[in-house]
């Protein structure tokens, strides 16, 4: 049994406009609730967790403070240690791995996080990972690449692991 070659996002010859409608409604209202938030709660972060998929998740209070910091922090980098404590932190947290850990980072603040998501890994990197193979070295360079081709198509951040997500399901079809 060969394994399905799968196409790889090309940022030359390939575009970013599709129509991203993952669960609309639930996905503008996080974006109004949370985008930039000057605090967070554990009942929020149980909202993105639901809108990623059902889980039992559990975070510590020292850490929801971190979070609701994060979001307000305007000069953010991707690769400020602060960032790498803080994924640190949820992912070692009850119910959380990095697919979720990047969505509520998402949410919190776009312009500095993507969503790292099978499809939209898939996408940029013709391979598909699993749960086990996330890592925080990975995120960071999936996330510096996104942002790459964010600069290049002259598209927010926000929008790019959307497009990747949406361009995966159309040219790869099932997961």
């Amino acid at each position: 049994m060969t394994k399905k070659p799968y196409r790889k996002f090309n940022l030359e010859s390939d575009s970013l406009e599709y129509e991203f409608d993952y669960n609309k409604d639930d996905t503008d209202d996080l974006h109004r609730e949370l985008n930039f938030a000057d605090s967070v709660s554990i009942d929020q972060i149980r909202k993105v967790a639901l809108w990623k998929y059902n889980r039992i998740i559990s975070i510590d209070d020292s850490l929801l403070e971190k979070l609701g910091k994060l979001s307000e922090e305007n000069n953010l980098k991707i690769t400020d240690p602060s960032v790498k404590e803080i994924i640190d932190e949820m992912v070692g947290s009850r119910g959380i791995g990095f697919p979720l850990a990047s969505a509520v980072l998402k949410f919190l603040n776009p312009n500095v996080f993507p969503i790292i998501d099978v499809r939209a890994y898939r996408a940029l990197t013709g391979k598909k990972p699993n749960s086990q193979t996330y890592t925080y070295k990975k995120y960071i360079d999936y996330a510096l690449a996104l942002m790459n081709i964010a600069k290049t198509t002259n598209k927010k951040l926000r929008e790019i692991d959307e497009q990747l997500y949406c361009f995966d399901e159309k040219m790869n079809g099932k997961i």
